[in-house]
């Protein structure tokens, strides 16, 4: 930035003293100058300058302090403009000097993933392809904050205004001591809470990110590149009200946006309560809290011949890739555990906590150092090579392996379904198995490969034995439960399989391990399913239902209850890519309190890492109940996963957005299986 000039102009006016300090001007440019005017109350500051030349205009209460407080920086749209500084009205003196830069600098808004207060997944650059969606404007809030309370109807009144225009709007909140329910309360209280969706950022990444400061702060982001084309107040009133000064910045950066104008100011200074970020972790050591946090969240995968692109092997290729790491926990994708939260506890979270995130992200934003003379335990770790490239190494070796005959498939198109029985001679008598792992010897080509009582139908709706799905675990049955195979029993393999440009070979297997003892319960699989949905083209967010138990095919408005009751051990949603978000529910028989229990909820489904979750504690379920599963598929141009499989297919019609599509066994087609793996009990 250039040097400010040496000559000072002082004025008084009234009990007030401003001081101008002039900008130096490159040479042949208009010499800037400051104005002040008090004739509306509040001081007009006005610079007079070129046209497009950038300024930021400060102001201080001290000269002798040599400290200045950031007012706003604008490109001047005329030669002479002017602000009203609403804060005059309440110094006794006040100094404002400009300063001219030599370029207005861009800021881009980084990706994230946050669940809003209603349970939903927001993500901030799944928005980038969308027609419907000009600029996202983020308001970052807290519970309790009187400036939120006193906004509230500017809020609704701009997001009435400006949602037809295509421009959302998210409340972002970052207070540590908030959680769901108590930020879905503060909603109802304010009356807002059918929107804009208030997303709940735990782990305070998002306002670290934003270098957002107070309660009340904006970002107005394009998403056309993603750029901040303005940042501070919504408004600078005084109070809880407006006054004939008050100046609507956000309202009129939203409206020169939409114009396709110059937005001036691009940035004010904020007010509001401040944001109370948790202290930042001091003395962070990449071999002592880095390494240990990657092994066990993230190496379980990024070790050498195990599933992920790329393996943490030491401090070196960590750094390499930190960017990565940082984009992929604030977007949500890594690690890949897409429970809520909210619900549930399960025992194969591996789910970064609000903490670790924290932490992770402030060692990569640091600079990703590793200390002088600092040991690199990564480079010593050496996990086994895991599921589904060897059998489980936390249940060693099967007892017994059955094989499907070896199958050739062809480089390219679509291969359909193929059922492939196999007989269990493994064992001399019945047994009782404690765990069933199924196992492909080539995860390119297998979508998927399910295992079924071979006396059932094979539809993946009854008689499910084991299973293989990209992201499954593979461990043993819940406690005290195991399943049954007979001696000679028909095991029928459903293998899905997907051509990858050359002729390939598989041949899945099964691994069995017998229990030494009867369980306790068997364990049951079964599912709440539909197959009549229709999803029209080009549908956003396409809602449907399934029941469990479910209902007489005559019958399908009928609401079937439970006969018996149930201990509930694991849960599995089964979509394709266009599924979008799955939720499994209680229904409660009348009378009980509550009525209604949210059991498990993916607000972000992934077709690509399908999880198996299991409940820390098993869910009891009474006589006369109900599981309601409630899915949403994307049928859109923004569904990144289906348009990368529409290009990649050459532009096949049947991954194209705009068709309308139904039930169907192939990835262009659709699912809706809420698989469930549970026990009868007394």
């Amino acid at each position: 930035m250039p040097r400010l000039l040496p000559g000072l102009r002082a004025a008084k006016i009234g009990a007030w003293f401003c001081l101008f300090c002039l900008i130096c001007a490159r040479a042949g440019a208009q010499a800037p100058s400051l104005t002040i005017d008090r004739s509306a109350g509040p001081a007009r500051i006005g610079i007079n300058g070129n046209i497009g030349a950038a300024y930021t205009l400060e102001n201080s209460t001290n000269l002798a302090s040599g400290a200045w407080d950031f007012l706003l920086t604008a490109p001047l749209t005329n030669s002479l403009q002017t602000w009203f500084d609403s804060a005059s009205m309440l110094a006794p003196r006040r100094f404002y000097r400009a300063r001219r830069l030599d370029s207005l600098p861009v800021e881009y808004a980084d990706d994230f993933s946050l669940i809003d207060h209603l349970g939903r997944s927001q993500s901030l650059y799944y928005h980038s392809l969308n027609p419907n969606v000009r600029a996202i404007v983020l308001i970052f809030t807290g519970n309790g904050c009187a400036t939120i309370r006193d906004m509230i109807p500017a809020i609704k009144s701009l997001t009435n205004q400006f949602a037809p225009q295509r421009v959302l709007f998210w409340l972002v909140d970052s207070y540590p001591q908030d959680n769901r329910s108590n930020i879905l309360a503060e909603a109802v209280s304010l009356g807002i809470s059918n929107g804009p969706p208030i997303l709940h950022d735990a782990a305070q990444l998002v306002g670290r990110a934003y270098n957002a400061s107070t309660a009340s702060e904006v970002v107005a982001v394009s998403t056309a590149d993603f750029s901040i084309f303005y940042r501070g107040t919504i408004d600078d009133r005084i109070g809880s009200n407006t006054v004939a000064t008050t100046q609507s910045y956000l309202s009129n950066a939203l409206a020169k946006f939409l114009a396709g104008g110059v937005v001036s100011p691009t940035a004010t200074r904020p007010a509001g309560c401040t944001i109370p970020f948790s202290p930042r972790f001091t003395n962070l050591l990449y071999s002592t809290d880095i390494v240990p946090l990657l092994e066990a969240k993230c190496a379980r995968c990024h070790n050498p011949g195990n599933i992920a692109s790329w393996a943490m092997t030491n401090y070196d290729i960590v750094r390499q890739f930190a960017p990565s790491i940082r984009e992929e926990v604030m977007a949500g994708r890594m690690p890949p555990w897409k429970a809520d939260p909210y619900y549930g506890v399960f025992t194969n979270d591996y789910s970064l906590t609000p903490d670790e995130a924290r932490k992770l992200v402030q060692w990569i934003d640091a600079g990703a150092v590793k200390g002088p003379g600092e040991p690199d335990p990564l480079a010593t770790f050496s996990p086994p090579t895991n599921y589904p490239y060897a059998w489980p190494t936390e249940l060693g070796p099967p007892d017994a392996i059955l094989r499907i005959p070896p199958q050739s498939i062809p480089a390219s198109g679509v291969v359909g379904y193929r059922y492939l029985n196999v007989t269990n001679t493994s064992f001399s008598s019945n047994v009782w198995l404690r765990a069933a792992v199924v196992r492909p010897t080539n995860t390119r080509v297998v979508h998927h490969g399910l295992v079924f009582d071979g006396s059932s139908s094979g539809t993946g709706l009854d008689g499910f034995f084991a299973g293989y799905v990209p992201g499954a675990d593979a461990t043993a049955f819940p406690t005290g439960t195991g399943k049954y195979l007979t001696n000679n029993q028909i095991l029928q393999f459903q293998m899905h399989y997907i051509t990858v440009g050359t002729p390939q070979t598989d041949q899945t297997e099964i691994g069995l391990y017998v229990m030494p003892v009867p369980p306790t319960r068997p364990l049951l699989t079964r599912s709440a399913f539909n197959v009549t949905f229709s999803i029209p083209g080009n549908a956003g967010d396409f809602q449907a239902i399934a029941k469990f138990p479910s209902p007489p095919i005559f019958n399908p408005g009928s609401n079937p209850t439970l006969t018996t009751n149930i201990l509930v051990y694991e849960m599995s949603p089964h979509m394709h890519l266009r599924g979008g978000r799955f939720k499994y529910e209680i229904i409660y028989p009348a009378g009980h309190v509550p009525a209604t229990e949210v059991i498990l909820s993916v607000p972000s489904y992934v077709f690509h890492w399908q999880s198996m979750f299991r409940l820390a504690q098993p869910k009891y379920i009474p006589t006369g109940s109900r599981i309601l599963c409630t899915a949403a598929w994307d049928n859109s141009a923004q569904n990144a996963d289906l348009m990368q499989a529409y290009a990649d297919t050459g532009f096949d019609p049947n991954y194209s957005p705009s068709r309308t599509l139904g039930f169907g066994e192939q990835t262009y087609d659709e699912m809706f299986i809420g698989y469930i793996n549970y026990a009868e009990v007394p």
